[in-house]
């Protein structure tokens, strides 16, 4: 089975805890990811989401000189970059976000998608059901030869009477 580190996005958009959040706008806006992780040194401590950033600053009224701290979730939920797909979905189900940081001895390498898992999964089920199609029209023509041809290449055989 497939692992995270073969879908996931390795250019992560991130910025330093200190940042504000108009920063955090440019930087969404820039790289179209849908969210950015938070780091201290090359440590995940949090991520914000446009969906944040709109509850925040829309509903909320914030204003987007506010440290990007106060928006951000935290902790994060991470994934390791040799982790199954299967054992990413268990995840998935468990926490019900939609982005993970992916980490490796403690710093952030990548970031996968829900979405991301899901297609993976998706086009790993496609291919295999192609393969049992393949091994079952195998099959079938094996059969058919067995039960129909046989007969008739029987007489010409070296063994056949």
């Amino acid at each position: 089975m497939a692992r995270i580190k073969k879908i996931m996005m390795a250019d992560v958009p991130r910025l330093k805890r200190e940042a504000r959040i108009w920063e955090a706008v440019k930087l969404l806006v820039q790289n179209q990811s849908g969210c950015i992780v938070v780091v201290e040194g090359s440590k995940p401590i949090g991520i914000v989401t446009e969906l944040d950033i709109v509850r925040s600053v829309v509903a909320k009224g914030r204003s987007l000189k506010e440290p990007i701290m106060g928006i951000m979730s935290s902790p994060v939920t991470s994934m390791a970059p040799n982790m199954k797909l299967d054992e990413a979905l268990k995840i998935i189900d468990t926490k019900k976000f939609r982005k993970y940081p992916v980490v490796e001895n403690e710093a952030l390498v990548g970031l996968v998608t829900k979405k991301d898992i899901v297609n993976e999964i998706s086009n790993n089920v496609k291919f295999h059901r192609n393969i049992q199609n393949a091994v079952i029209v195998l099959f079938v023509l094996f059969e058919f030869f067995v039960f129909v041809l046989y007969k008739y290449v029987y007489k010409y055989l070296p063994f056949g009477v």
